[in-house]
């Protein structure tokens, strides 16, 4: 089997890309931006531009929208947790289902709001 130094990473992270192959560390970069657009298209609203919880709509909503940057909402969920209340929706709060997203843009959601993490 044939053993590629460091300086050829460049190389072959171009030819993942070229024939569709995602590599942890240059994929991850592509799921975080694209996941950030879900999140600006379907909560940023409620949970603000910054995930903190401070979205325009926020004041109103009775509980108020979870903040993504808070230690104490992650200390409590795991990513099985984030997935499941996005797709299901929270009763008795106003988190509705966005049973829209496809699996893909979970994911992508997902790993963005885990990038929330302090």
């Amino acid at each position: 089997m044939r053993r590629f130094s460091a300086d050829s990473r460049p190389l072959l992270v171009a030819l993942a890309l070229l024939v569709g192959v995602a590599l942890p560390g240059a994929a991850r970069a592509a799921d975080l931006a694209a996941g950030q657009k879900v999140y600006m298209a379907n909560c940023m609203a409620c949970h603000g531009i910054s995930a903190d919880g401070k979205g325009p709509a926020a004041a109103s909503l009775q509980p108020p929208p979870a903040d993504f940057t808070s230690p104490s909402f992650w200390a409590s969920r795991d990513t099985a947790k984030v997935k499941s209340v996005i797709k299901t929706g929270k009763p008795g709060t106003p988190m509705m289902p966005f049973t829209q997203l496809s699996d893909q843009d979970l994911e992508n959601l997902v790993a963005f709001l885990e990038s929330k993490k302090p």
